[in-house]
């Protein structure tokens, strides 16, 4: 029983560490989820696997796969708007929005669609913003664009690389070429072969609308006008935070003077106590040296003195001997 109890604890602590976030500060924050409807799922860089909710963060270097029911609605943090469609795996691969020239969004699409109005980063960066896929490059021009991968394989039509523009423009990119693709055209860059992007004749029936593609293209002026406030609003939200971030650089350093003044303090009144100490043993030393010279200076003095007496005392002995012997001399 008890062994059955503790794996019951184990299951559901490892269910709750799989339906935690990520934390913060494990890389910048790409979006916030507004939309999720059946099968998704979304991985860390560590692979581990957790459901998302409305208002739940996602951050940059973790990856999306949907199943075919499933879609996720992002606000994106520069502004921009993302729509996930089902059947479809990607990935965050870079992400920062702080409203200057180092912003940048690169997303790796491997299978599937999604649709994307830029934010500031496409109008502002235009060259920072990449959908990378197996065959090509996309960038934008400040845009509403659907970038599509077919697998190979797959009999939903040529496998390689589609980019559809509802509003703006794009470019598809690969080592053989490039091409400019404009509202209402679809470009495309095979699998097969030397990947040669081409414009298509009409858009392919496989861009398909989803029940919320209407709210969606609203959404392109709505971001439009609010990305400027936005960029601005985080522009000074960013000083801010350098300006705290200086702040507390500038407190560290007071605070590594202050500790290094201490310490040196410290090592000075330690150095003056073992130089009072060093002081103090050498004046204690010398005066026991003063004081044993001076006892062995009497004792020299004592022991001549007593060796002086001794030959005095021999020398009366020997006197007073010699004037005996002269009297009986003189008697006789």
């Amino acid at each position: 029983m008890r062994r059955l109890l503790l794996a019951c604890s184990l299951v559901l602590a490892c269910l709750g560490a799989q339906a935690q976030s990520p934390p913060a500060a494990a890389a910048n924050l790409a979006g916030k989820v507004e939309l999720v409807e059946g099968e998704v799922t979304v991985s860390d860089k560590s692979k581990r696997p957790r459901r998302v909710a409305v208002g739940d963060s996602i951050f940059e270097g973790e990856g999306i796969v949907t199943g075919k029911d499933g879609e996720l609605h992002l606000n994106m943090e520069d502004g921009g708007f993302i729509a996930v469609r089902p059947n479809t795996r990607m990935s965050i691969a870079t992400y920062r929005a702080e409203g200057d020239s180092e912003d940048k969004g690169i997303f790796s699409l491997l299978q599937g669609t999604f649709r994307s109005v830029t934010g500031w980063i496409g109008k502002y960066n235009p060259r920072s913003y990449q959908v990378r896929t197996p065959t090509a490059t996309i960038g934008v021009r400040g845009t509403d664009h659907e970038p599509l991968v077919i697998p190979q394989g797959s009999t939903e039509g040529e496998p390689g690389s589609y980019d559809k523009v509802n509003v703006g423009g794009s470019y598809i990119q690969t080592r053989h070429g490039s091409i400019d693709v404009k509202p209402n055209q679809a470009g495309f860059a095979p699998w097969k072969g030397r990947p040669v992007p081409r414009l298509l004749p009409q858009v392919p029936a496989f861009f398909k609308a989803t029940r919320y593609e209407k709210a969606i293209a609203a959404r392109h002026d709505v971001v439009h006008k609010a990305i400027d406030q936005r960029r601005i609003e985080r522009q000074k939200g960013s000083l801010e935070k350098k300006g705290q971030l200086e702040k507390q650089k500038i407190e560290r350093q007071k605070a590594l003077q202050e500790r290094r003044r201490d310490q040196d303090a410290q090592r000075r009144e330690q150095g003056e106590e073992r130089r009072k100490q060093w002081q103090d043993k050498q004046q204690k030393r010398q005066q026991e040296r003063g004081l044993q010279q001076r006892e062995d200076r009497e004792k020299r003095q004592k022991e001549n003195g007593e060796r002086r007496q001794e030959r005095e005392a021999r020398g009366s002995e020997r006197n007073q001997g010699q004037g005996a012997r002269g009297g009986g001399r003189g008697r006789d």
